[in-house]
């Protein structure tokens, strides 16, 4: 008999839709939430209780929209969809309250904030270049627009291929890899400007 941690993902939205959620669904949480939590957290400029919020919201429609998950893409994948998704719906109400400026769009570039994340791995003293090096990275990443931020995020610290990453922002192919080069090359240049 298999364990559930020993389940592809898509396998367990397969027992929630079939109305076995609580188990399935702790083990997907237990699997994706640090990530989909950092993921958030980079989209709300490090606003933890946004990212919180957003997280739980996230969850209740991956859950309770198992029935509509069609295996098309990954899980993966389709979980991102759905976090992006509910993050642009919170960013416009928001917007519509006046709590967040309308000067920067979410295809712009423009000024950006610090942003402290969940660091999912222990730093012991053995790692203390490492993190500050990653730290550095992670500045340096803040400081991009949030169109260049994502496609950076999802490829690089998420994984997904350039075509899912374009899947996903709802993109064309070459623009996404346009900006992924441009990303690459601003990152390269806050990381040398603040190291030199």
């Amino acid at each position: 008999m298999q364990t559930l941690d020993s389940l592809a993902d898509e396998a367990l939205m397969q027992l929630i839709a079939l109305g076995e959620i609580a188990q399935p669904g702790r083990e997907l949480v237990r699997r994706h939430q640090p990530a989909l939590f950092n993921r958030l957290a980079y989209l709300a400029q490090g606003d933890r209780h946004v990212a919180a919020d957003l997280a739980q919201k996230v969850w209740e429609k991956v859950l309770g929209g198992a029935a509509g998950f069609a295996g098309q893409a990954s899980f993966k994948t389709w979980l991102y969809t759905i976090a992006r998704n509910a993050f642009i719906d919170w960013l416009r109400v928001e917007r519509s309250r006046g709590q967040l400026p309308l000067e920067q769009d979410w295809d712009e570039d423009g000024p950006t904030v610090g942003i402290e994340l969940v660091d999912e791995r222990p730093q012991p003293d053995a790692q203390v270049l490492a993190s500050q090096d990653a730290a550095r990275v992670r500045a340096a990443l803040c400081q991009l627009a949030p169109i260049y931020r994502e496609a950076m995020v999802l490829r690089y610290m998420e994984g997904l291929s350039v075509e899912e990453v374009a899947s996903l922002t709802g993109q064309k192919l070459e623009t996404t890899r346009t900006r992924l080069r441009y990303a690459k090359t601003q990152l390269r240049s806050l990381l040398e400007d603040a190291h030199g």
